[in-house]
């Protein structure tokens, strides 16, 4: 199945295929990485032309692809992972296990996917895969580190069935209205129970409740649209966070938007998506010009890529439909 890590713009939900939800940002490595390549336009291209044939099942125009994009800098964990599982149905077992190994070496840390990914069962009987196996398991290990895991554990619960609402209205299409509530009374009782962790510990940053944790928490702040006067005290607690390195600044980044937003004001990094006339396109947007640098300035992708993104994603939901 392939890995595809976004955030369906309507109602933010971590969707994915390789793994159980939107990946946290990797904790800081003992030494600097190298530095990235900078990606070609064209290698850009590549890389989102591949995404979608493979979400079809195109492997055989995908893999190629996949090769140009990463040539040309396109240098992630998703690309590796989906250019993997494309190898692999392909019988192409060498070539999966190298593009195994550098998903492993850009930071795929989802070892309970891998382990079950059918994608890959071509692979698995490889010398070398074990190592590479081990190494993921070790890696999602410190993604759940945690001073407190009964609060972290809680946390993780709350947000799978945050997830779990959210894919049954859009299996819906958005037309149950017994969907509708449900999602709406999951989202109340969760900000409810927030209110009362971060009343008693403040933001609930990595050391507390791990990386997996502390992005749940985002994740339930992200969709308290009942109560935007919580998502607002919780903003510079965020800042906070992000500033000693407990955070992730994509997901400030998340949350200052919706927060500018469900304030009636302009977004900053065009991460609050809406469809105008058929078309995707960010609301309201200050300094549109420069979207991109404070974009970047993050770690987010460009605007183009990130709305090319959902449109992948919609067309993928679309043909899942019965």
């Amino acid at each position: 199945m392939r890995r595809i890590i976004a955030l369906l713009a309507a109602l933010n939900l971590v969707a994915c295929t390789h793994g159980g939800g939107a990946a946290p940002e990797a904790a800081s490595a003992t030494k600097p990485a190298a530095p990235k390549p900078v990606a070609t336009p064209e290698a850009k291209a590549a890389a989102s032309e591949a995404s979608g044939l493979a979400m079809k099942g195109d492997n055989a125009r995908a893999l190629p692809l996949f090769r140009s994009a990463w040539e040309g800098g396109v240098r992630s964990r998703n690309l590796a992972y989906n250019a993997a599982c494309a190898a692999s149905l392909l019988a192409e077992r060498e070539e999966a296990l190298v593009w195994l190994e550098r998903a492993v070496e850009e930071g795929f840390d989802d070892a309970k996917h891998l382990q079950k990914d059918p994608d890959l069962s071509n692979v698995r009987s490889l010398p070398g895969y074990a190592a590479l196996e081990q190494r993921v398991i070790a890696a999602e290990a410190k993604q759940y580190e945690a001073a407190d895991p009964v609060l972290r554990d809680e946390l993780l619960k709350r947000m799978e069935e945050d997830q779990e609402a959210r894919s049954a209205l859009i299996a819906s299409n958005f037309q149950d209205e017994a969907a509708k509530a449900k999602l709406k009374d999951v989202d109340a009782r969760n900000t409810t129970w927030l209110k009362g962790v971060i009343a008693k510990h403040g933001w609930p940053g990595s050391a507390l409740v791990g990386r997996r944790g502390t992005f749940a928490a985002w994740l339930l702040v992200q969709h308290a649209d009942q109560d935007v006067a919580f998502q607002s005290e919780v903003l510079p607690m965020l800042e906070k966070a992000v500033a000693r390195g407990e955070g992730s600044a994509k997901e400030l980044a998340y949350l200052t938007d919706r927060v500018l937003v469900n304030t009636g004001k302009p977004q900053r990094y065009a991460t609050q998506l809406e469809e105008v006339d058929g078309k995707t396109v960010p609301k309201a947007l200050e300094d549109p010009e420069k979207v991109n640098e404070r974009r970047a300035a993050v770690g987010l992708d460009t605007l183009e890529e990130y709305i090319a993104a959902f449109e992948r994603m919609k067309a993928a939901a679309t043909q899942q439909k019965p």
